[in-house]
């Protein structure tokens, strides 16, 4: 064999070793994208539909690291994602990019570059590779998605105005049936001293504590911390502490209506607050026991002052 025919054939073989190696991916059965995301398609259809910027998509997703599940929806499709521009070179939304309906497909994310987009929680260590499985069940354009949106908003705007209505009229009503002669403060609250404290006055910047029972206009008990108020109402919660709340008077950290009440009383006394929504929690409500626009109704003893 001559030299220039060895050689050449040397080069070949080199190369080929080389393509080899290029084409071999880090994880096993993995392909790589051009910003390192690496994905293993299980069902694909290449003609399927695929999602645009802002589309919602509907999906079952499954996290889970090389041992362990840290969430799973399996066999409960959701409006899970929204199909964003990439936060980060090679991130899901790259990946997502790539998926139609009925697809199903694995990707492989960093633990490392999940910090580049988001804040880790705590059992997710830096190093950790976590593996997403993804089937997608419906894609939701954009514009169905807003369309959704400002209905939903007009829905519950409409709902706002009628629960501001029927405020008005409840509060009324209340102050009727329950004979309350008492003018309200400049601000709406209604203060009703049921027990003249002797001690220490609250004051702007002191910590006080409190006992409290606190109810909605048609009587329901909401919230208390005194363990007898809540066996009478059957809110009784054997986990929890029953004992009085502390915070720091006049800062903002429970709602106005409280700032104000607890600030005309001294240790040892007790009264009753009528509490309108917009000293209470207004017209977003508050979970699933105050709803929007509601007048609280609360009893409260100061404790201590400090």
């Amino acid at each position: 064999m001559n030299r220039k025919k060895q050689i050449t054939i040397l080069f070949v073989a080199l190369l080929a070793v080389i393509i080899t190696s290029c084409g071999k991916s880090k994880y096993p059965g993995f392909k790589e994208t051009n910003n390192g995301l690496y994905y293993k398609f299980h069902t694909q259809n290449k003609d399927a539909k695929k999602p645009s910027l802002g589309d919602i998509l509907v999906a079952e997703l499954t996290v889970r690291t090389a041992d362990s599940t840290l969430f799973t929806n399996a066999g409960n499709p959701q409006r899970l994602f929204r199909l964003d521009t990439s936060f980060y070179k090679g991130d899901l939304n790259e990946g997502l990019a790539l998926m139609g309906i009925g697809d199903s497909a694995t990707f492989i994310i960093s633990a490392d570059s999940l910090k580049k987009g988001m804040k880790l929680p705590p059992f997710i260590k830096e190093g950790d590779i976590l593996y997403y499985d993804i089937k997608i069940h419906e894609i939701i354009s954009k514009e169905v998605a807003e369309k959704e949106k400002n209905e939903m908003m007009a829905k519950q705007q409409k709902m706002i105005e009628e629960a501001q209505v029927n405020e008005s009229k409840d509060l009324e009503k209340y102050l009727t049936d329950n004979k309350i002669k008492v003018k309200p403060t400049v601000t709406g609250l209604y203060y009703m001293e049921l027990k003249k404290g002797t001690g220490v006055k609250a004051e702007k910047g002191k910590k006080v504590k409190v006992n409290y029972t606190g109810k909605l206009i048609n009587g329901t008990v909401f919230d208390t911390s005194v363990e007898s108020d809540a066996k009478k109402s059957n809110t009784y919660n054997p986990k929890r502490p029953y004992e009085p709340i502390e915070f720091v008077l006049g800062e903002g950290q429970v709602i106005p209506g409280w700032d104000e009440g607890i600030s005309m009383m001294k240790v040892g006394g007790k009264a009753k607050l009528v509490i309108p929504s917009k000293l209470g929690y207004g017209e977003r409500g508050a979970g699933n026991s105050i709803p929007p626009c509601s007048i609280l109704i609360f009893e409260v003893e100061l404790v201590a002052v400090n």
